[in-house]
This record gives structure tokens, sequence and C-alpha cells, in this order.
């Protein structure tokens, strides 16, 4: 056999695989370190004080949107705004505005609730919507407010379960879940 002062060059070799190894090996430690750190799981505390944060903003708003489905339900909505000295053609622009308008201001809420809840209370005003012109729209010119509100009451009569008592009972069941 010879001494290793004969072969420098296996020498070097295994000396430069160790600082290979060495250095690639600190670096793959390192990262794993990190992100072993960086990706551990918020604390239970941070969590809790989320929670306790939203909680009421989803609360608040399921309230805002069960009172504005309430609000719209052509019942409700029809006996708040008919007025006698209304015609067809105004109650039908201040349904519509109004039903918009109240859409509008529980917007912002639309972050709190699911996508399908979300969904449900857009096609709720929508299908409200809908249904007052389709009324309207069948009635003769220079028909009275009282006529549209026969007219939505039996259009929605022939409707079964409406949009709104859909999404209602949607955010009534997600609210359940919640708790």
């Amino acid at each position: 056999m010879h001494p290793p002062a004969d072969h420098p060059f296996v020498f070097h070799l295994v000396g430069g695989l160790l600082r290979f190894l060495f250095v690639f090996g600190g670096a793959f430690f390192l990262l794993w370190y990190y992100l072993k750190n960086t990706r551990k799981p918020a604390p239970v505390e941070a969590n809790n004080h989320d929670h306790q944060t939203i909680l009421p903003l989803r609360l608040q708003a399921y309230e805002r949107f069960v009172l504005y489905l309430e609000r719209i339900h052509p019942s409700n909505v029809m006996l708040r705004l008919n007025s006698p000295d209304l015609t067809a053609l105004q109650l039908q622009s201040l349904l519509v505005r109004t039903i918009r308008e109240e859409f509008e201001y529980n917007l912002s809420q639309q972050l709190y609730v699911s996508g399908n809840s979300w969904e449900l209370i857009k096609n709720a005003k929508e299908e409200t919507i809908a249904m007052v012109n389709h009324a309207a729209s069948v009635l003769p010119e220079g028909a009275f407010s009282s006529d549209l509100v026969k007219m939505v009451f039996e259009v929605s009569i022939s409707r079964g379960k409406l949009p709104v008592e859909t999404a209602l009972d949607e955010i009534k069941k997600e609210l359940q879940r919640l708790f």
C-alpha cells in the first residue's frame, strides 16, 4: 500500500467532498430550521382573540341580512311602502329603488357570510325585483298602487316558497352550524 501522501488527488477529492457536504448540509439545516419555525400554527390565544373579534361582526352581518330579507319580503315591503296616493308605476319604482338601496347599504356584510348565503341573498333581491316588475307589467296603464299590491301577492302565492324565504332558511342553518 502507498502512503496517503502518494495520492494527493484522492486526498483533495475527499477534502473537497467533506467541505461540500459541510457547507450544503449546514445550509440545508438552516433552511429546514427556518421553515419549521415560520410555519408554526398561530398560538391559541391569537386565534381566540381573532375569533372574539370576528364573531360579533359575523353575528351582526347575519342580523342585518335577516332584517334586510324580512324587509324586502313582498308582504312586508308592500305594507310598508304602499300608499293610496300612488299609481302602480310609482309604487313599482319606489319598491325597486328601496330594495336596491337597502341591499347596497348592507353590501359590505357579505364578508362575514358564506358564499352560498351571499348568492341566495343576491338571488332573493333580484327575484323580488323581478316579481314586482312582472306584476307591474301585467297591469293596465293607469292602474292604482292597490292593484299592484294585489298582483304581487298573487304572483308570490303562485310561486310557492319565495327566494327570500329560502335565503332566510339558509342563514338560520348557517348560524346554527356556527354554534
